[in-house]
């Protein structure tokens, strides 16, 4: 779940009534595959989106309905539509669809999720007898767990399960994790926006005070300005963080690079050319280190788009880290 739309949904003032849509299952391919949420007023105004085009179009419909007739409702819908001339999706898969009342019940269940400092879960059942939804958190460490939902858990993924009478979404939420920038010029300036429009929380580190501004990184986490050495002595980087490593000079990338290396930290992104990289890896072999260590690291860093200027470049090393994300 985006931490943007969980924030919406906590904060909602209810001006008018309002439906919460939530994909409670697809299959083959559709437009998301999160499970996304949606809110939906009744006077057609949206939070959040399902996945855009005429499948959103008519569940937005549906809720408003919905509203009008004080109904619950499970809706199915096709992406199977061969016929080019009708409206109708084309990816070839389903989606079902659960529309409710937003109520302040609801809202004040999302409330006990919206600090993500922790790993959550929880489970949304549609009760297809009775035409109602309840939802339930989840203690992922409790010892007497049901053994499918005990899989969930360890798989860490969202999944929907499907019974004779019931429909339910199990939603495992995971912090993301930070990404540390190490460099506040042009590239490392465009990587902090674009994180937050991903909404990847970062920090910005520079021993140029000027080049860890508020003003230049209004939405870091923390900023630094320590020289190279007083930093790594004082930083602490969490297993499960990013690196960025997009200093001005290649000696204190290398520096970096060792100290980077030393942690468990999985992801190690270098702003590099192929060549540059070929000397920082020899030299950090000399230093002791192996070649499983670069395992760990992205260099030159980002998807390969033939990218040129600073701003092709970031969304480069931004496609990069949702593909590792993605795929984690």
């Amino acid at each position: 779940m985006e931490k943007h739309l969980l924030k919406q949904l906590v904060q909602y003032t209810f001006k008018e009534p309002v439906a919460l849509c939530t994909v409670m299952e697809w299959k083959g391919s559709v437009p998301r595959k999160d499970y996304p949420m949606m809110l939906v007023s009744q006077s057609g105004d949206i939070v959040g989106t399902i996945g855009g085009g005429t499948m959103e179009k008519e569940v937005i419909k549906r809720a408003i309905d919905a509203l009008n007739n004080h109904e619950i409702s499970l809706d199915s819908f096709d992406f199977t539509n061969n016929d080019l001339s009708k409206d109708g999706g084309l990816c070839g898969g389903t989606v079902k669809v659960s529309v409710e009342p937003y109520t302040r019940n609801i809202q004040s269940f999302f409330n006990e999720l919206k600090h993500l400092n922790e790993t959550r879960a929880w489970l949304t059942t549609f009760n297809l007898e009775t035409n109602t939804i309840s939802r339930s958190h989840i203690d992922i460490l409790a010892t007497n767990q049901d053994p499918m939902i005990h899989n969930f858990i360890e798989a860490r993924k969202n999944k929907s399960i499907q019974s004779e009478y019931t429909l339910q979404l199990f939603r495992f939420i995971t912090p993301k994790p930070i990404l540390h920038i190490f460099g506040g010029g042009h590239v490392g300036k465009a990587v902090g926006e674009l994180a937050h429009y991903i909404e990847l929380d970062i920090t910005i580190h520079d021993d140029r005070k000027s080049f860890v501004t508020k003003e230049r990184f209004p939405h870091a986490l923390a900023r630094s300005w320590d020289d190279v050495d007083s930093h790594m002595k004082s930083f602490v980087i969490e297993p499960t963080d990013l690196a960025l490593v997009a200093t001005r000079g290649h000696h204190h990338d290398f520096e970096l690079m060792k100290w980077l290396l030393k942690s468990d930290i999985p992801w190690i992104g270098l702003v590099s050319s192929q060549r540059k990289w070929k000397l920082l890896s020899e030299g950090l072999l000399k230093d002791g280190y192996s070649k499983s260590d670069f395992n760990r690291v992205h260099a030159p860093v980002g998807v390969d788009i033939h990218a040129q200027t600073v701003p092709e470049i970031a969304v480069s090393i931004i496609g990069g880290i949702i593909d590792y994300l993605r795929k984690s």
